[in-house]
């Protein structure tokens, strides 16, 4: 089987040959610590262990801003940010701080240390101000996210449309789900305050997301379909979501409708949310709504995916093995792996991986014993 095969037939829980490993979001500041212990500077970490063939092998074909940055379209991808983004500026800095503006035009107040020498990976932030505080600001956005903008796709899309129909490998639609969307234009205090006071500018907001995105998606699609979406939300906390299971489906449940609608006519089967902390509560309400998958599957938020494989047993899994047991030494990651992998892999629809990004509290010799016990579990390795 190629990558693309065998990720199809775990995801709708078949008979892969083999496993593929989804290993983990390695950080920069894990990767200066790496360097330190052996990791040759600018490699890859997935090329230095030798194991691409055996990871999902996903590529995308989206490109939008994250809070925090200074963006740039990618000339490859779709571009699903504001056209222009916002004026990338420093307010103010000192020594220790620094207050800015990013591409989305989110005012924040971080550490000079997570940002001045480059994005550490793990940043601490005070959100000061958003680009969206009522129907005017929201009218006014709204220009930056024209979908028939003809600055959305490559100049050379028709090659690459080409190139990817040939593809082996999967092919993966993230984008930022309703929650998230929103979140970038009003912020968390917004969405929480905005349902009560302004509910339908935040419902209005939310509908948006899945017209905008599937009206620019749908030359995507119809050129070269995919394998699997991910919506990213992080709308959960380590005790429970951001937002309850009415509030779901009052404010975001049309829009999911719509994009899993949209996504299932061009054959995408595969939708997952992608959300840190406890989200177990909105699992119902996703799968009702044709979502069928989560990741990351943070243990520390007491989300358990042996638990979760036997509670809801079409539920795809990607994720969920703890990063803390990976940095206390060869037989914590081995009970850990032993724990959850085996059981899930007999359930099938589980892509293991870490549960989040990679700390650098995790040395890069356990690292390696990590994903060397994980390939003997996951069938590449006798």
């Amino acid at each position: 089987m190629n990558q693309r095969e065998r990720f199809l037939e775990v995801a709708l829980f078949g008979n892969p040959d083999k496993i593929p490993l989804n290993v983990g979001d390695v950080r920069p500041a894990t990767k200066r610590s790496w360097v330190k212990q052996g990791l040759p500077e600018g490699v890859n970490v997935i090329d230095y262990l030798k194991i691409r063939e055996c990871t999902l092998g996903t590529r995308g074909i989206t490109s939008y801003p994250s809070e925090g940055f200074e963006w740039s379209p990618s000339q490859h991808a779709v571009n699903l940010g504001p056209i222009p983004p916002f004026e990338y500026k420093i307010l103010h800095e000192d020594e220790r701080y620094r207050i800015w503006v990013d591409s989305l035009g989110v005012t924040q107040l971080g550490f000079q240390d997570d940002w001045k020498h480059g994005w550490s990976g793990f940043a601490t932030r005070v959100f000061m101000d958003f680009p969206v505080k009522n129907w005017k600001d929201f009218e006014e956005i709204k220009k930056r996210y024209n979908p028939r903008d003809p600055r959305r796709y490559p100049k050379n899309w028709d090659r690459i449309a080409k190139a990817y129909k040939k593809r082996d490998f999967p092919l993966c639609i993230l984008i930022r789900g309703p929650f998230w969307w929103t979140r970038d234009m009003v912020g968390l205090k917004g969405i929480a305050t905005g349902i009560y006071r302004e509910p339908e500018l935040i419902k209005e907001i939310m509908d948006f997301c899945a017209e905008f995105h599937i009206e620019t998606l749908h030359r995507a699609l119809d050129d070269i379909g995919g394998e699997y979406v991910i919506l990213n939300e992080d709308m959960g906390y380590k005790k429970g979501p951001m937002i309850g299971p009415e509030a779901v489906k009052k404010f975001m449940g049309e829009a999911y409708r719509e994009l899993v609608k949209f996504f299932n006519d061009h054959g995408i089967k595969v939708i997952l949310i992608d959300s840190d902390g406890n989200v177990e509560p909105l699992i119902p309400v996703w799968l009702e709504l044709g979502i069928n998958g989560i990741t990351p599957c943070e243990v520390a938020a007491d989300m358990d995916v042996v638990k979760l494989g036997r509670q809801y047993p079409n539920l795809i899994l990607m994720g969920g093995i703890d990063k803390r047991e990976l940095a206390k030494g060869k037989e914590a990651i081995e009970r850990e792996l032993m724990y959850r992998v085996p059981p899930l892999v007999e359930r099938k629809g589980y892509f293991p991986g870490v549960d989040h990004a990679v700390p650098p509290d995790i040395s890069l010799e356990n690292f390696k014993y990590f994903v060397s016990l994980l390939m003997k579990l996951c069938g590449w390795e006798d």
